[in-house]
C-alpha cells in the first residue's frame, strides 16, 4: 500500500536565508517532495503545516510537559491561518514572506532554529523543499536536539509528505 509521496531527505540547506538568520548553524538538514507546478512557497508552507496528524500533536503536548520546569517554551501546534509575517506557522512564527521563499521559526534559551520553505526545480519536476537550520545557544541545546533529532526527522518527513499530498 502507498504511503503518499515520496520523501527526498538531504542536508544542505535550501537557502542561506536561515544561516544569515541565526548568525551561523550547527544542524542543517531539508525534506523535499513533489508538488504541482505553479505552487508558492507560502502555498506549500500552509500545506505542510495544516492538519498536523494527532500523534505530532500529542508528542508536541508531551514535549512541552517535560521541559517547561527547564524553563523552555512550549511550541503548540495549531492550524496555520494566513501565511504573513508575524502569523503562527505551527510551533513557530513567520519571519519574512517573498516569492521564492517562506521562513519561519523560533528563538529559545537553548536553541534556535528556522524552517525554509522554496518551491524549485527538482530532479523530478516541481518540488517543495524545506530546511530546518539549527543554532545552538548553550551546550543543553546541543542535548535537547541529540534527543529529539529522530523525532524532528519523522515529523518533518510526515509533514512533507502530507503537504506534497495536499498539492500534487
Amino acid at each position: 500500500m502507498a504511503r503518499g509521496p515520496v520523501v527526498r531527505k538531504s542536508a544542505e540547506a535550501v537557502s542561506p536565508s536561515g544561516e544569515k538568520s541565526l548568525g551561523g548553524v550547527d544542524h542543517v538538514d531539508t525534506v523535499a517532495v513533489d508538488v504541482a507546478p505553479g505552487t508558492t512557497p507560502a502555498e506549500f508552507a500552509k500545506a505542510m503545516m495544516s492538519s498536523p496528524p494527532k500523534w505530532v500533536i500529542a508528542l508536541m503536548s508531551l514535549r512541552d510537559k517535560i521541559v517547561k520546569p527547564f524553563g523552555l517554551r512550549g511550541g503548540a501546534v495549531q492550524e496555520p491561518g494566513e501565511v504573513i509575517p508575524g502569523a503562527k506557522l505551527g510551533p513557530m512564527r513567520v519571519i519574512d514572506v517573498r516569492a521564492d521563499e517562506v521562513v519561519a521559526g523560533k528563538d529559545d534559551k537553548h536553541l534556535s532554529y528556522r524552517v525554509i520553505f522554496v518551491v524549485r526545480d527538482g530532479a523530478h519536476g516541481t518540488e517543495g523543499a524545506c530546511s530546518t537550520v539549527v543554532r545552538y545557544n548553550q551546550p543543553s541545546g546541543k542535548r535537547y536536539f541529540t534527543v529529539i533529532r529522530p523525532f524532528h526527522n519523522t515529523i518533518m518527513a510526515s509533514f512533507a509528505r502530507r503537504g506534497g499530498a495536499t498539492l500534487a
